[in-house]
């Protein structure tokens, strides 16, 4: 029994630290970014200065601005109008064209007109696309390695509680002042233990949610494998029928919205707000309006609630409530893409994958330490894993604050060779991610500090430059309601103070390196 003891704590030793160096900087930034797009939203509103619109709670007639649609959009098999929130306080609007395409504008909530916006991805455009896949789409490449790392931080989450067997007793013991080793051990203790239901939650919901990919045959057996009807049953979705033909004006869709959200109201016990708006078949006989409250204000839950009128007589056609299995589903994407209106529980959020970063970088950083001594001078592997540690680490957020540097100091008609501003952007990015791979591999430990001055100079830089090319400077920003702008260059400020204390630190503090020592051999 002993035996066969060491041997498991022998295996839960080696797959808790081999999985975290293989698939660690992987782990560290769909973490990173996904903490990021939990103020997506916000971030957005920053980056993209014509969506700064103080909301206002007022009514959106949906027949005016179906008015206003233009000639192509008149006659869309699809029309999708996303209602304005605090959050988003402008109107989302796109369609599909004629050829198949989709045309997406911004629509001023108190005119109905287009915005013209700068040319930006944004946070909601990268950062959380990034988060899901690693922006590759290539045969859902990104989604099977970010499923990969997300199995493997659940292996880790359990074996770490093997591996380390003193983790509760030293939960309460941080010794910042000892050496580098050992406060980095107890750091990652700490932040391990302290997040531990968060961090178990954030991968396995995300597992879950996009079983469709991961495992569709068992999903879709009761439906004969057509998982387009399995998705339909779970979610509600609803496929127009063909067109006729035979053109048909529309019924008042702001009656329709008004009829919706008292049936979901009475339903509920509370008021209900639709958040979606589709026209299906505009100006044909079949036509059809939906609507769905996709991300309640008040519920961790994600569209509960489906309604569907014939648009020709504004008759209800189907009322669609989740049934048990799709609304745990619903509670599960709820509790992962964080859209409920809770100020608080969304900053607990962002602190707690804030939290699994340290704990992801810490554990990379241990492994790092306790084989310098042996490893550092004379292997070839440790010489690379440093490097990727240290980019992946420090590297990531130095691209990202690149990014917001880009964002605001590229002109609104850049374009080089080729790519647009937007794609200008995410070029600086990835440039930036990858010259900081290069640079840690030249300066290995030097690196650290240099890359945490360079955060700090670029946070900073972002914020000065959002004062320069925009009006809403911190105070104007808090006066005039619109605190998402002021409350990203807060963050902005405080986070480029908290990477110049780390820079300074590690000036200051770091300890002799081992090539500085008479190297030993390698086991």
């Amino acid at each position: 029994m002993t035996r066969i003891s060491a041997e498991f704590r022998h295996a839960m030793h080696w797959a808790h630290s081999w999985l975290g160096v293989v698939l660690g900087i992987i782990m560290f930034a769909v973490f990173w970014m996904g903490t990021l797009t939990i103020f997506a939203p916000e971030i957005d509103q920053w980056m993209i200065p014509e969506t700064r619109i103080v909301h206002q709670k007022r009514d959106i007639s949906y027949d005016r601005l179906l008015a206003q649609l233009p000639p192509e959009a008149q006659s869309s098999d699809y029309i999708n109008f996303v209602v304005p929130t605090e959050r988003h306080p402008a109107i989302g609007f796109f369609y599909q064209g004629a050829d198949g395409s989709f045309h997406e504008r911004v629509l001023d909530p108190v005119t109905g007109q287009p915005l013209t916006l700068t040319d930006s991805l944004a946070a909601s455009g990268f950062f959380y696309p990034f988060h899901l896949s690693l922006m590759i789409e290539w045969q859902n490449l990104g989604y099977w390695i970010v499923g990969l790392a997300a199995l493997a931080m659940l292996i880790l989450l359990v074996s770490g509680l093997f591996v380390h067997r003193k983790i509760i007793a030293e939960f309460f013991v941080f010794r910042p002042r000892r050496k580098a080793r050992r406060a980095t051990l107890d750091l990652h203790n700490l932040s391990s233990l302290i997040g531990l239901p968060f961090y178990f939650l954030m991968p396995f919901s995300g597992l879950l949610i996009f079983a469709f990919l991961y495992l569709p045959w068992g999903i879709g057996e009761a439906f004969d494998g057509d998982m387009d009807a399995a998705y339909a049953e779970m979610s509600g979705d609803y496929a127009a029928p063909e067109r006729s033909g035979r053109p048909a004006p529309l019924a008042s869709v702001d009656a329709m919205k008004r009829g919706a959200e008292a049936l979901w109201s009475a339903e509920e016990g509370v008021p209900v707000k639709t958040n979606l708006v589709r026209v299906l078949n505009h100006g044909d006989e079949t036509a059809v309006v939906y609507f769905r409250n996709t991300f309640p204000e008040d519920r961790v839950v994600l569209s509960e609630y489906v309604a569907v009128f014939d648009g020709a007589s504004g008759r209800l056609i189907r009322n669609f409530i989740l049934p048990p299995l799709g609304e745990a589903s619903a509670w599960i994407q709820g509790a992962h893409f964080v859209q409920f209106g809770h100020w608080p529980l969304r900053w607990l959020y962002f602190f707690g994958g804030l939290g699994g970063c340290v704990m992801i970088a810490t554990g990379m950083l241990f492994w790092l330490r306790s084989r310098e001594s042996k490893l550092a001078n004379t292997s070839l592997g440790y010489r690379v894993v440093e490097a990727l540690i240290i980019g992946g680490v420090s590297g990531i957020v130095l691209a990202t604050a690149a990014f917001l540097v880009a964002n605001r100091l590229l002109p609104s008609d850049a374009a080089l060779a080729g790519i647009d501003r937007a794609g200008l952007e995410v070029r600086v990015f990835w440039l930036m991610w990858l010259g900081t791979f290069l640079h840690a591999a030249v300066l290995r430990e030097r690196a650290w500090g240099q890359q945490c001055w360079a955060i700090a100079v670029s946070g900073m830089a972002a914020v000065i430059l959002n004062e320069a090319t925009t009006p809403h400077h911190i105070i104007a920003a808090l006066s005039g309601g619109h605190w998402a702008v002021a409350i990203m260059d807060i963050v902005l400020i405080a986070g480029a103070g908290l990477a110049l204390w780390a820079g300074l630190r590690l000036a200051q503090k770091a300890e002799p390196r081992s090539s500085d020592l008479k190297a030993l051999p390698a086991e």
